[in-house]
């Protein structure tokens, strides 16, 4: 594993959360922080991962083979029979594999099927890119996981027109490990590209309950900021979907005068370019 990632998470217990609450906060931070998840899930057999929503960053990382073994390893671990070969063996090589069973859809989770529908999403675009995707002057800019911004940021990407690009954490969310993401970006049959090479999580601090205008059902409070650089950089490949260039005259919504910005999903969240200089996003 790159050795960035394996950054040492030190917790306090906060009075008002119960020592088993936290830790399983704890567990769901440092799972959703690792941008490995999903490679560890595939090729180790790490479907304790599986109890959570799995992120964008996990699922980008994946070439079209991973996302189908990730997809079924949600079922084989509820201990389906498959009757494709090459998949029954690979799963065979992890102990905890137990086929016992022809239909597991009624043992599916809430978390299970979305992790299943975003997987999908992903997998969807790698076999259909979809209509080209417009120029880099179109695409580079500040966008925002929002039509408005409030008290605080949504998630952004800046992607800037010189091919450099960073991601920001909603910053209404305290319960984020990875906080940021830079490198360098740029558009291919119907993804967003981005070269990873560098990244900044929140180390330490303690689980206290949510207050003020934090907008997660808990807080990670009094953590550090460490940057970190991925050698070698990551690779991750996030489907675009849906753009255009007037998101108010393709819903038909023109009375709202601050969606008339362009608009595209990337992953599987909405953005809207809140300015054409990316720059625009750093302010606080």
């Amino acid at each position: 594993m790159n050795a960035a990632l394996l950054v040492i998470l030190a917790f306090a217990v906060t009075p008002g959360l119960s020592a088993t609450g936290s830790e399983e906060l704890l567990r769901r931070s440092d799972t959703r922080g690792d941008l490995l998840a999903g490679r560890s899930i595939v090729w180790q057999g790490s479907v304790e991962y599986l109890d959570f929503r799995l992120t964008d960053f996990q699922l980008a990382l994946l070439d079209a083979g991973e996302l189908m073994l990730l997809r079924n390893s949600i079922f084989a671990r509820l201990g389906y029979r498959f009757r494709n070969a090459s998949i029954a063996s690979h799963f065979e090589s992890f102990d905890w594999y137990d086929p016992s069973l022809e239909d597991v859809s009624s043992m599916l989770s809430e978390t299970d099927r979305l992790n299943i529908a975003y997987i999908r999403h992903f997998e969807d675009r790698v076999e259909d890119p979809g209509p080209g995707l417009p120029g880099m002057e179109e695409l580079a800019g500040f966008w925002h996981g929002s039509a408005s911004v409030g008290s605080g940021y949504s998630e952004r990407y800046l992607l800037f027109p010189e091919g450099d690009f960073v991601y920001r954490e909603n910053s209404m969310d305290g319960s984020a490990r990875l906080l940021e993401l830079s490198g360098a970006w740029h558009a291919e049959a119907g993804h967003l590209v981005l070269e990873a090479d560098s990244a900044v999580y929140l180390e330490g601090g303690e689980i206290v309950e949510p207050y003020a205008s934090w907008g997660s059902d808990y807080v990670i409070e009094g953590g550090r900021e460490c940057p970190a650089a991925l050698d070698p950089a990551l690779t991750l490949r996030l489907p675009v979907d849906g753009y255009t260039p007037d998101y108010a005259s393709s819903t038909g919504e023109d009375g709202f005068d601050h969606l008339t910005v362009p608009y595209m999903m990337i992953g599987t969240g909405g953005f809207w370019r809140m300015h054409a200089d990316p720059s625009m996003g750093w302010l606080e």
